[in-house]
């Protein structure tokens, strides 16, 4: 197989602005993610990639042979080593890209479910690892307001480990709309003066609200909130980063609502 070595390759080009840009994915309908566990993830739902890009160094590797073994028949293409970490999405190349479409969210948003809200959380990393806990949580509807990174940029791929492939994602949604349909709970962290976690009844179906890294959550979507919660923190600190934050409520309903079924 033929080794592509130079950077003006079209492909090279077309691959680095798959990975820069979120017009460049969305006008494609691709999206382009690294990494054989992620390459993994995706198979095992069902979606197929439709081109596989392998550094020079990686072409011989046992387990990447083993998840192309798993592919439907498809391109592959091998990049020169300097070429391929020059255009890889992170700091630490692993070796392996691939490109498949873009899943397309067809599901509605179901009223009657838990669901994770997000209002502008700008940090790829964190919006990957959100969703990442709350389909861990056993929540798989997940509602980006606009502001908020993009759900399928590599980062946010490798940050969500592939939950992305598990969950329904609905971006650039006004949540006070939805918010206006939802007739559950409607769930809010406060730094103070809220009801402590572990205190608050989480068996009803809740929409679950955190904001943005810098500023929190928007005031005006925090009064729409019927639980208003205060995380108990007796170590002295005065917050928790969002994913933390959304962890430990997540997962304290996990743990009410298991405890009701024993």
């Amino acid at each position: 197989m033929d080794v592509i070595s130079s950077r003006q390759n079209t492909l090279v080009k077309q691959l680095k602005k798959l990975g820069d840009s979120k017009r460049e994915r969305a006008e494609a309908g691709q999206i382009i993610a690294e990494g054989v566990h992620l390459l993994q993830m995706q198979i095992s739902t069902g979606v197929m990639p439709s081109l596989v890009v392998l550094a020079e160094r990686c072409q011989d590797d046992s387990e990447i042979k083993a998840v192309l073994g798993r592919c439907e028949p498809g391109r592959v293409v091998i990049l020169a080593d300097a070429i391929f970490d020059q255009i890889a999405p992170t700091d630490t190349p692993s070796g392996l890209l691939f490109v498949s479409d873009q899943t397309a969210c067809t599901q509605p948003l179901d009223v009657t479910m838990d669901v994770l809200l997000l209002d502008r959380v700008q940090d790829p990393g964190n919006v990957g690892s959100l969703i990442r806990t709350a389909v861990a949580a056993g929540v798989r509807q997940i509602v980006l307001s606009p502001g908020c990174a993009d759900a399928w940029s590599p980062r946010c791929l490798r940050a969500g480990q592939g939950a992305q492939w598990l969950a329904n994602i609905h971006a650039d949604v006004v949540l006070n709309e939805f918010l206006s349909r939802f007739p559950g709970a409607i769930a809010a962290t406060l730094l103070e003066r809220g009801v402590s976690l572990y205190d608050q009844d989480l068996s009803a179906p809740t929409a679950w609200l955190f904001g943005n890294e810098g500023q929190g959550l928007d005031p005006q979507l925090a009064a729409l909130a019927s639980h208003r919660i205060t995380i108990p923190m007796p170590g002295g600190m005065e917050s928790l980063n969002v994913n933390a934050a959304a962890a430990v409520c997540l997962f304290e309903q996990v743990r009410q609502r298991s405890s009701l079924n024993t």
